[in-house]
């Protein structure tokens, strides 16, 4: 009994090894997304070394990491400066909105926020997906697109996972304390594992396909 806790394969051991992996790779996202304009490369990393966790063929969190975030640079960062265009342009318009009284602001507010939404789901597989791409930014966006509609409620649960912690820090007391802290020590990591072991049951991705390869 005893000693098949020092196993390998033991649940255990398995377990803490892939909550582990999930806490490194939470950190490694959150130093390399400080500058924030590098926060595009660093998810698509992140979500590069999740998909490898997922198909049990990762070689190192850091080392993975590292050898993703070089790959594609130059796209991820104009997928992370786009994102942070659109997410400033959301913001600002929902505050503007929020100072308005009456029963249309609250009707243009629900407007904007759908439509934030629905263009967050038609990008939610730009970055996920970016990590073993060969198409263009354009293409990339294209594909992310069509495979939103193929899957929506899939890619609800992309925007879902992302938005969590903001929800949590604008809606929970005293949640703007201890979510960063978690989503840096373990959250990020969980949701790039839970949104790629999805998307590869999803659409059947399997180890070392590219997105080209299932048309996803």
């Amino acid at each position: 009994m005893s000693s098949s806790l020092f196993r390998q394969d033991n649940p255990f051991n398995v377990v803490m090894g892939r909550i582990g992996d999930l806490a490194m790779l939470s950190v490694a996202w959150f130093v390399c997304s400080i500058p924030i304009v590098t926060i595009g490369p660093a998810t698509s990393a992140a979500c590069e070394v999740a998909r490898e966790i997922v198909e049990d063929t990762d070689e190192g969190v850091f080392r993975t990491f590292w050898r993703a975030i070089k790959r594609r640079f130059g796209v991820n960062m104009l997928f992370s400066l786009l994102f942070i265009v659109l997410f400033a342009i959301g913001a600002v318009d929902l505050w503007y909105i929020s100072r308005q009284t009456g029963d249309s602001a609250s009707v243009f507010y629900g407007v904007t926020l759908g439509a934030l939404v629905i263009v967050a789901m038609m990008l939610s597989f730009v970055l996920p997906l970016s990590g073993r791409s060969k198409l263009s930014w354009w293409e990339q966006i294209r594909q992310s697109v069509r495979l939103s509609l193929m899957k929506p409620l899939l890619a609800l649960g992309n925007v879902a996972l992302i938005a969590l912690p903001f929800v949590l820090m604008w809606f929970v007391p005293g949640a703007v304390v201890w979510v960063p802290i978690l989503w840096c020590v373990l959250g990020a990591g969980v949701s790039m594992w839970a949104i790629m072991t999805w998307t590869c049951r999803a659409f059947q991705l399997k180890p070392r396909d590219t997105p080209a390869d299932h048309d996803a």
